[in-house]
């Protein structure tokens, strides 16, 4: 299923990029710095990258310019962007063609509903931070014939619950850290323990304490996300 560059929040050394491949393509969720500098130690073998947007803050947009500019002068790979929004195409479309340059040749920017690809189902609109309303989302995923929810940066599990079911993966993130706009463990974790019971594969992502929280779900059948 998804793999992880890094699982940390916004103040970590590794922040937070899931990432699976599929028919010769890397398909990363976001793209903050920390996550170029691991792609650039590897190298980048597939022929096609795919990033998936889910908001605008940097640490998870960070890495996307240089990403395009090593894809396209080191690996000769193609970036497509896929954004959550016709808003967030925009933000985009500034942030790589005018503030950072990038050779117009080297990527496309799209809608992730203009995205013709079986792995995606589609964007689902979350709440998170204020001054992004409107603008943050998480993904419905199809990967290996298994339904993958990806919650991005959410206050609530509530835009999800509609598509878990038993065998379905829920990537969330979850907060030791009680800020409002993030997800806060002790106050999801009686959810996420039953969504285990009921056969939810549960991995927990965007982690401000690991100390703290695998305290908190030993014992639970919820786990880390996986690094790859």
């Amino acid at each position: 299923m998804l793999q992880f560059l890094g699982r940390g929040s916004a103040f970590a050394d590794m922040q937070n990029c899931a990432y699976f491949e599929e028919d010769g393509s890397l398909v990363l969720l976001d793209c903050p710095m920390s996550a170029f500098h691991v792609l650039r130690r590897r190298g980048i073998p597939q022929k096609r990258i795919f990033v998936l947007v889910t908001h605008t803050h940097s640490d998870h947009v960070g890495g996307i310019p240089m990403l395009i500019h090593m894809a396209r002068y080191i690996s000769d790979a193609p970036v497509t962007v896929a954004a959550p929004s016709d808003e967030v195409a925009e933000d985009l479309r500034y942030l790589i063609a005018r503030l950072d340059g990038c050779d117009p040749v080297a990527y496309t920017i799209i809608t992730a509903d203009a995205l013709d690809a079986a792995w995606l189902i589609g964007a689902v609109p979350v709440q998170h931070a204020p001054a992004l309303e409107g603008r943050c989302f998480g993904y419905r995923l199809r990967i290996g014939g298994n339904d993958v929810l990806y919650t991005g940066d959410a206050a609530s599990l509530a835009p999800f619950q509609p598509y878990l079911h038993s065998g379905a993966y829920l990537y969330t993130e979850a907060a030791n850290f009680n800020s409002g706009v993030h997800m806060y463990i002790d106050d999801v974790l009686p959810a996420l323990i039953r969504l285990t019971e009921q056969g939810v594969h549960v991995c927990l992502m965007h982690l401000d304490d690991e100390a703290a929280l695998a305290e908190k779900i030993r014992g639970t059948g919820i786990e880390f996300a996986p690094l790859g």
